[in-house]
């Protein structure tokens, strides 16, 4: 089987993490974590090479994240304890610790890039812990 990709949303109560293939479908159940919230980063770090351990093989990594981000760098973290975050290099951290590429963006860009086809104009609202658009 060709590894896949380690696909982690950060989300304000729960880190989700599964192995996808390169079409998307997951390639195994999905875990679920609480979220520990006002936790320092590199906490969520070594939470995740954790929940990683516990997965099949990926060659790389992608993250939805619950803030603003710019080139792999969080920006804000509302719902995370924003001042510890802030310009944290998520995507260098977590591939430094699990040895792969990773690429980074907020998560409800992520989820609007999943999900457009390309065709006229296209609307994705996320409600959850806080409120995304993509």
């Amino acid at each position: 089987m060709t590894p896949g990709i380690l696909a982690i949303d950060i989300g304000g109560t729960g880190i989700k993490a599964s192995v996808l293939d390169n079409e998307g479908s997951m390639l195994t159940e999905g875990i679920r974590v609480d979220t520990p919230v006002g936790a320092e980063p590199q906490a969520y770090v070594q939470l995740i090479a954790d929940i990683a351990s516990r997965l099949p093989d990926f060659d790389r990594i992608a993250v939805g994240f619950p803030g603003a981000v710019r080139d792999g760098t969080v920006r804000t973290a509302p719902t995370l304890g924003n001042d510890l975050w802030q310009d944290f290099a998520l995507t260098d951290a977590l591939a430094d610790a699990l040895g792969k590429p990773c690429r980074l963006g907020n998560d409800a860009d992520v989820q609007g890039y999943a999900v457009i086809a390309g065709k006229g104009l296209e609307l994705v609202v996320t409600l959850g812990t806080g409120f995304g658009s993509a």
